[in-house]
């Protein structure tokens, strides 16, 4: 397999200063699992550019021990590339493009780098699976190191009070910088007892951090928001990027807004340029609605999580279940799925699923934490089922077998990857969204079918095998993929108890 590292990771590697522990372990990993890892010569001369004589000297000696890209692709005049990361403004750009042109024309499998800029183009091109950060490439190729070198999972995400919380914890340095009142207003928040969600490192300080509390009044922003019962996210803040965090926080975020009956979630922000979370929040409803009153430029964005009027009209099915998550568009425009999944791999996948007593919690878990591996939103699921129906917006209704035998969750097809047998285009494929190690894959029967999709909820109340016999769903077990029409996702519906006001005709 091989593996692009960036400029900005082999600086950080290669010259003078103390490695990180992150970036050490990495590339501890990337050597004890024989991955191919190469730089870009365009990085070449990107360290060329460096004014540090004896720094460049000293990573330039460096480099020889690193293979070298050969015949990388130049994106001259690929017009649908420059249409979604923007023609080069800087010569810094230029080296970004070339880097990123490399995947996405498929002249290597991944990319590993902590450019946020890289990040926000590769979710353009449709490749951001495949593009790395640090801790995001250490879990994933740490999956494929031996049991007895594993690596440690993210610390989990737990709940807590605001006085649990440090104030002089450098996640809050930045947040310190644009807001002056930062000391009476921690000091303020922890007095009343304020939720949050946090998440910490090795070292012992904040990784992430999600302080919320729910609101009824006006939003005083130009121009205003009306009244209203929302949920706000007073701070989102990840240290760190990597590990499906963010994404994690959100989930917990709209999970905390549907358990309460509310029907928005807010937040504002200090933008800045090629900004993370910006382009986090957005790619899940969040949009901007106005600006706070004063100098400093805080933003407002608000997520619906119910759609409303003529919100949903000329959207698709996909963008519809991308911009109100969790609700999802169930009309005669799609089709609907049940997909068989055996226990070990519905553990893995729905790791919040509680259904029927069968699961046994961890510690953490036990404790209210969340793991954050298999906790996420994005998913891919792995299937031997010769079906080529699904297509993108479908809904996939997953049924658990052997144990529980119930249809548990409920998902929106992304994208399907049908008769794939290649290992490694399986593993390029569904990239940061895997549970599954390379070595696990190469295993499996194939072909395979991929399926990327959204996991948008968990049923209430679990259908069982028996009642869908009972109820003319299903004439038995399903033993692959089976469609059921729209008369039979109604009573799924209904015995799921699932909530139709996340339903869209």
């Amino acid at each position: 397999m091989r593996v692009l590292i960036d400029t900005n990771i082999l600086i950080y590697r290669e010259d003078d200063r103390d490695v990180s522990p992150e970036i050490s372990t990495l590339m501890k990993i990337l050597s004890k699992t024989h991955t191919d890892v190469l730089l870009h010569p365009a990085s070449l001369k990107d360290i060329q550019r460096d004014r540090n004589e004896e720094r460049k000297r000293i990573t330039l000696s460096k480099v020889e021990a690193y293979q070298i890209l050969e015949n990388a692709p130049v994106p001259d005049e690929d017009e649908e590339f420059f249409e979604n990361t923007g023609a080069p403004k800087r010569v810094n750009d230029e080296t970004d493009n070339l880097i990123l042109y490399s995947v996405y024309k498929n002249a290597v499998g991944f990319l590993i780098t902590n450019d946020n800029g890289i990040h926000l183009n590769a979710s353009k091109l449709g490749i951001a699976d495949r593009v790395f950060y640090v801790e995001d490439a250490i879990e994933f190729f740490g999956k494929d190191l031996p049991s007895s070198e594993a690596v440690s999972k993210p610390f989990p995400l737990k709940k807590g009070y605001v006085s649990d919380l440090n104030p002089d914890d450098p996640i809050f340095d930045t947040l310190k910088q644009v807001y002056p009142e930062f000391d009476e207003w921690f000091t303020g928040i922890a007095r009343e007892g304020r939720e949050c969600y946090y998440n910490k490192r090795i070292d012992g300080t904040l990784g992430a951090i999600m302080i919320y509390k729910f609101e009824e009044e006006p939003i005083p922003s130009n121009p205003p928001q009306p009244s209203m019962k929302r949920l706000k996210i007073s701070t989102l803040k990840v240290s760190h990027e990597g590990n499906k965090i963010g994404e994690l926080l959100l989930k917990v975020a709209f999970g905390i807004a549907a358990e309460n009956h509310l029907s928005q979630v807010y937040l504002t922000h200090f933008t800045k340029d090629e900004d993370r979370l910006v382009y986090l929040i957005t790619q899940f409803g969040f949009k901007q609605v106005g600006i706070l009153p004063g100098n400093r430029g805080e933003r407002v964005f608000v997520k619906k999580l119910y759609p409303a009027g003529e919100d949903c009209k000329e959207r698709t099915p996909l963008q519809i279940a991308g911009e109100y998550y969790p609700s999802f568009y169930d009309g005669n425009n799609v089709d609907k799925f049940v997909v068989p999944i055996r226990p070990e791999f519905h553990r893995r996948l729905f790791t919040d699923f509680y259904g029927d007593g069968k699961r046994q919690l961890t510690l953490d878990e036990a404790m209210g934490d969340f793991i954050v591996e298999g906790n996420t939103i994005k998913k891919a699921y792995l299937t031997h089922s010769k079906i080529k129906k699904l297509k993108e917006g479908d809904l996939v209704l997953f049924y658990r077998s052997r144990d529980i035998k119930a249809i548990t969750s409920l998902g929106v097809i992304e994208k399907v990857h049908y008769a794939l047998s290649n290992p490694e285009e399986i593993t390029e494929i569904i990239g940061k969204r895997s549970v599954y190690s390379k070595s696990e894959i190469e295993l499996f029967q194939k072909p395979l079918t991929v399926i990327l999709f959204k996991h948008h909820m968990n049923l209430k109340n679990p259908v069982k095998l028996s009642v869908l016999i009972e109820s003319g769903i299903l004439n038995g077990q399903p033993q692959t993929i089976q469609e059921i029409d729209d008369d039979e996702f109604s009573k799924i519906k209904k015995l799921g108890e699932i909530n139709e006001r996340f339903t869209i005709h």
